[in-house]
């Protein structure tokens, strides 16, 4: 059990990898790099950017050092809950009642990864100032579920009975 826990956190760390590099490449399509990790985590740490003052010298210094650090303290936060994500999938897709495909890896990631995320905008109160917009959103826990079952199926439960269909 803590090695299907273990192995989940680690696949559920590799999920959150893929969705951080698709929504690098999207906010780099944008023309605004690392703008959904600063964002979200303007909004976790209730800190605005914009209210330095002045374009040059130290403000500017300090707007970027502010940046950086709702960067790291988003993507520290991001990963954390990958790994809940990937517990919570493996122990699904080996409870024996859902079979992980496709299919079943993007429908548990819109159920379960978008309720942890909207939880999570709860959780940091009335204070957040905005959230990517809802359809990135879904396209991401889309993603992470497919992504997690690609990882999740192949831990193999040493106490679980013989898969029929592999036997065939």
């Amino acid at each position: 059990m803590l090695d299907r826990i273990k192995r989940g956190a680690i696949a559920g760390v590799v999920t959150g990898f893929a969705v951080a590099l698709v929504v690098f490449l999207h906010d780099l399509l944008i023309r605004e790099p690392f703008s959904t990790p600063r964002l979200l985590g303007r909004n976790l740490l209730g800190a605005p950017v914009e209210g330095a003052a002045g374009e040059g010298g130290l403000a500017w210094v300090a707007r970027t050092l502010v940046a950086g650090w709702e960067v790291v303290a988003y993507s520290a936060v991001h990963f954390l809950a990958f790994a809940l994500f990937g517990v919570l999938g493996a122990w699904v897709f080996h409870s024996g009642r859902v079979r992980g495909n496709v299919l079943t890896g993007a429908l548990f990631g819109l159920a379960v990864g978008s309720a942890m995320f909207y939880a999570g905008l709860v959780l940091v109160g009335p204070s957040f100032l905005a959230f990517p917009d809802w359809r990135l959103v879904a396209a991401m826990n889309a993603l992470a579920g497919v992504v997690l079952v690609s990882q999740v199926v192949d831990i193999a439960d040493p106490e679980a009975p013989p898969d029929l269909d592999s036997a065939r």
